[in-house]
């Protein structure tokens, strides 16, 4: 499946790019050197297209090298509404995942549902639509900046930057579902602004559809896209691009379309029962998940303003560092653009509130920012919560280089090679970062959890040395979710985060009295005072049978 994937998203993909410039050289009756020299950029682009893809989509199911714990319960949720038609809650096709008891915004899930028939459920189906949707995004780049500055240099360019970009490249190699939302924006932008510049309503209609379909992919959006979408209506009007009418029936659009997660706000919001309705869960959470990300939901409302400030200068510190201390959203000493993008990211913000003032779509794209300056202001900072951000800040470091090119074209070279090495050495890296030292990641189970599925144990003891141990044995043993319901226990009942503490032959904890036909497993060089019958080495796991 993945040779497969590689070869259409890596090769067959990019090669389409010279589909239209060879059928015009053909018709031109344009010999070789010349075809080369007409399509200088489109080659080009194959060539940053097919580096761009690999860099997302190339090794996935091994690197990143361990599991994130979110990525597991996203993925053991998309197999059980697959086969069982619930989440591991039991909530028939939920708006929003139950997951730990605070929620998971369940759209990744279901479009990773597909990979999952095709390949069962492993590292690779689970990550594979995020690297492809990653992928996507690069022809989305082009085509956006195309169509704003009806320049295919910047549009080069941008790509460019934007294939190598270490943020966009880690977070398409991971099934974070959070990391779904700014590609969603990005593609309904390209198609507002198609819309708008060739007249195509249906389009725009379907520029808002994907916006409201958005707001599936993260909590963030309940406060970015009422920001955004708002205003983006309300400058189209004054500017005379759309009628009041219009505006109306693009704003119903994404009301409607996000009419079942407003419910699911009001249950949570105002202690309301869960129901069902139409063969759909709008589920209550023990915690709300827009509580943990966002400070203006949090009841604070006497500290908001104080909250506010902190967080915008934790966002400009996010800016200029380019780093949250969490080396899975990005890599230290690299960034989200790498570091020496910072005096471009001045010169953007400059040639776009000067040089581009005018121009309308490069306005949606200032609008773009403001939005997501806003839902900073009311976020608790990290770059996975404002990763909406971060297209934006890619966009004016992209203005910034053109506008610097543009006055000192000797610079050209120097500044794609400076990038370019710095790509390379991020690429290296990223490859030997070990993210087993990280609680939130975790590798090793896949081997273990064959070893017990396939033993005689009716008691398997795995010590709590990990975050959520019992999601990796559901995930990588594709475990009967009715058998789950039916057998598991809590440490505390009701909790607000749901730490299991058992289900079927699975303890997540050690006992004090261990009973035949029993294992234990503990992290390797564990000290342990259990007579045991015998002991094998898995990874990092020593396994102890009894």
């Amino acid at each position: 499946m993945e040779v497969v994937l590689i070869i259409i998203f890596c090769f067959i993909l990019p090669m389409c790019m010279l589909i239209k410039p060879a059928y015009k050289s053909i018709k031109n009756k344009e010999n070789v050197k010349d075809f080369f020299k007409s399509s200088k950029i489109e080659i080009i682009l194959v060539f940053i297209l097919i580096l761009g893809s690999f860099a997302r989509l190339y090794g996935i199911g091994n690197m990143p090298n361990a599991l994130n714990v979110d990525e597991a319960s996203s993925g053991f949720d998309a197999f059980s509404l697959m086969k069982y038609g619930i989440d591991r809650n039991g909530n028939q096709f939920p708006v929003v995942l139950y997951a730990w008891g605070s929620g998971q915004s369940v759209l990744y899930s279901l479009i990773t549902i597909p990979f999952i028939i095709l390949g069962g459920l492993t590292e690779f189906t689970m990550r594979a639509p995020m690297a492809i949707i990653g992928i996507v995004s690069l022809y989305v780049m082009y085509y956006l900046l195309k169509n704003i500055f009806n320049d295919k240099k910047i549009a080069l360019l941008g790509t460019f930057i934007f294939a190598i970009c270490p943020w966009h490249i880690m977070k398409s190699r991971w099934g974070m579902e959070c990391n779904l939302f700014p590609d969603l924006v990005l593609i309904a932008v390209l198609l507002l602004i198609l819309g708008l510049k060739e007249k195509k309503k249906i389009w725009q209609v379907l520029s808002f559809v994907i916006l409201g379909i958005s707001a599936y992919s993260y909590a963030t959006s309940y406060l970015f896209l009422p920001v955004f979408v708002c205003t983006t209506l309300v400058y189209l009007i004054i500017k005379k691009e759309i009628s009041i009418k219009r505006a109306i029936l693009y704003l119903g659009i994404v009301f409607i379309i996000s009419i079942p997660l407003i419910v699911y706000l009001a249950v949570n919001s105002f202690g309301l029962e869960q129901f069902s309705i139409l063969g759909i869960t709008i589920p209550k959470l023990a915690a709300n998940r827009y509580e943990e990300i966002s400070t203006i939901f949090s009841g604070n409302i006497g500290n908001i303003f104080v909250n506010a400030v902190d967080n915008l200068l934790a966002t400009v510190r996010i800016f200029i560092l380019q780093y949250d201390e969490l080396d899975w959203n990005a890599l230290n000493g690299y960034g989200l653009v790498y570091l020496i993008s910072l005096p471009f990211f001045v010169i953007g913000i400059r040639e776009t509130l000067k040089k581009y003032n005018k121009n309308i779509f490069n306005q949606i794209m200032n609008i773009w920012m403001i939005s997501s300056i806003v839902l900073a202001a009311f976020c608790k900072i990290n770059i996975n919560h404002i990763n909406i951000i971060v297209i934006p800040y890619v966009y004016y470091i992209v203005l910034g280089i053109y506008a610097v090119i543009n006055k000192y074209e000797l610079l050209l070279p120097w500044i794609i090679s400076a990038y370019a090495l710095s790509f390379i050495f991020f690429g290296y890296k990223y490859k030997n970062q070990d993210f087993n030292e990280y609680f939130t990641f975790t590798s090793g189970i896949e081997e273990v959890a064959e070893y017990c599925k396939n033993s005689d144990a009716e008691n398997i003891y795995c010590a709590y040395s990990f975050k959520e141990p019992f999601i990796y044995f559901m995930f990588y043993e594709e475990y009967d979710t009715n058998e789950y319901l039916q057998t598991v226990e809590y440490f505390k009942e009701n909790g607000i985060f749901d730490n299991v503490k058992s289900f079927g032959k699975y303890n997540f904890y050690l006992p004090k009295d261990v009973k035949e036909k029993s294992i234990i497993i503990l992290p390797t060089g564990s000290e342990t005072n259990y007579n045991y019958k015998s002991k094998i080495t898995i990874n990092q796991f020593d396994i102890y049978e009894f």
